[in-house]
């Protein structure tokens, strides 16, 4: 699902092609669940507004998402405003049959709404998606085992957060630790072909 091309189209379209997965979590709002306070997913990086887009969210309905249960609250355009929002501005609620997805850019005000019903979850899967020379908030190369991600396709390992881009030791490739050195990937072999003419000795040419 990850690598859907659909969804990996829409998220490259808002933060570019090099990204990498900050959050992936599943949520059921049970009944009697209050209202959430608006916020923004992109407030946890002290990046002076207005700034490019660099966090893109997707949220996939298990359940019914209606007004009774909580469907979620957005503030349209309000990821372009440098000011907060009062938390009792107008909202619109985003109602979705199971299996829809909603998109929204990391600066865009929302929150989850209160789930009024009696007997009425309300699941869903929330996956965000960061640029990938920022730090996430769940740190993927720690909290997957290495074990899984040697068996997971390349793009998924990028997607964990395996880029060189502040990643590396040594000038490696970070694809490389999951291999101990042994370098499998077309990426990382090129990588592999630089860095020993970096180091390979200089030619003696005096004689």
């Amino acid at each position: 699902m990850l690598l859907d091309p659909r969804l990996r189209a829409i998220v490259e379209g808002v933060i570019g092609k090099y990204h990498q997965i900050n959050i992936a979590t599943l949520f059921n709002t049970l009944p009697g669940e209050f209202k959430q306070d608006l916020h923004q997913d992109d407030g946890l990086w002290p990046i002076p507004r207005p700034h490019p887009s660099f966090l893109c969210n997707l949220l996939i309905a298990f359940d019914d998402f209606t007004i009774e249960n909580g469907a979620t609250h957005v503030v349209p355009q309000s990821h372009s405003w440098v000011k907060p929002v009062v938390q009792d501005i107008d909202s619109l609620q985003i109602e979705m049959k199971s299996g829809s997805v909603l998109f929204w850019e990391g600066g865009l005000w929302h929150g989850g709404g209160a789930n009024r019903t009696a007997d009425q979850e309300r699941m869903g899967l929330f996956i965000s998606h960061l640029i990938s020379y920022l730090r996430p908030s769940d740190l993927q190369l720690v909290s997957v085992p290495r074990e899984i991600v040697r068996e997971l396709p390349r793009r998924l390992q990028r997607l964990l957060g395996y880029y060189p881009f502040g990643n590396g030791v040594d000038g490696l490739d970070p694809l490389d630790t999951l291999y101990d050195g042994v370098v499998v990937h077309p990426e990382a072999r090129s990588a592999e072909h630089w860095r020993a003419a970096r180091t390979s000795p200089l030619q003696d040419n005096s004689q």
